[in-house]
This record gives structure tokens, C-alpha cells and sequence, in this order.
């Protein structure tokens, strides 16, 4: 199962996790924001690629696991995705995520609600040189 532990992040982005994490707090009281992944084996990413190309539904990466490896595929993770809550109900649409990823962007992070394709709002990591673009 994929890690939720913020010791599985690069040291540098767990000062990033944690400073997203207070401003978002401040600007939203009453939400709240938890992890739901930072390291993901290559394995757990290949299932995943697999969610939407094997049985209906929506695409969830890019990332095969195999090929491709997400930031979330190394150790430490250089990425982590989040669930915001609302009154303790997680939230999953776009508008729930945008202020946050002004936030992370504003912070240095790339946010997933920005690329070009398959936008993933939950999605957090270190810029790569040259964009994502993903």
C-alpha cells in the first residue's frame, strides 16, 4: 500500500508539505488538508496506470510504473497528493484544490491542476527543469 507518511518525502519537500499545509489552514479554517500518498512502488504505480484503461472509468496517471516512474516511484518521494476536507468530508473537485495549488505554486511546488493534460488537483511535487506539462 502506498505510504502516507510525511518521512517518506524528501526532506526539502516535507518543510513544503508542512508550510502548504499551515497557510492553507490559516486561509480555510474549518478544512483541512491530509496526505493520501508520497512514496508509491513502481508496482502500486502500474496498478494504478491500469485504473481506466483495463475497466472503465477516468484516467488517474501517465505514469505506467515502468517506462514512465512518477516523482512518487523514488525514494524519498519528491511528490505527495492531499485530500482537502470539508467538515470532515473529503472533497475532490477542482474548486476545493485551486486556492490550494495558488498556494503551492506561490510556495515553488508544481501543482498537477496545472498541466496541460491529465490535471490531477490532488497532486503536489518539485518543479522539474524545463515544466511538466504532464
Amino acid at each position: 500500500m502506498a505510504s502516507r507518511d510525511v518521512n517518506d518525502l524528501a526532506y526539502s519537500l516535507q518543510a513544503e508539505y508542512i508550510e502548504l499545509r499551515e497557510k492553507y489552514l490559516r486561509r480555510f479554517p474549518g478544512r483541512d488538508l491530509v496526505l493520501t500518498c508520497t512514496y508509491r512502488s513502481p508496482g502500486e504505480q502500474a496498478q494504478l496506470y491500469q485504473s481506466g484503461r483495463s475497466r472503465p472509468g477516468p484516467l488517474l496517471t501517465n505514469c505506467d510504473g515502468v517506462r514512465t516512474l512518477s516523482r512518487h516511484n523514488v525514494y524519498p518521494s519528491r511528490a505527495f497528493d492531499v485530500a482537502v476536507l470539508d467538515g470532515g468530508k473529503a472533497r475532490w473537485d477542482e474548486a476545493a484544490y485551486a486556492p490550494l495549488g495558488e498556494i503551492a505554486q506561490g510556495l515553488g511546488l508544481a501543482w498537477g491542476g496545472s498541466w496541460k493534460r491529465l490535471k490531477d488537483f490532488c497532486h503536489f511535487e518539485e518543479p522539474q527543469k524545463g515544466g511538466h506539462g504532464k
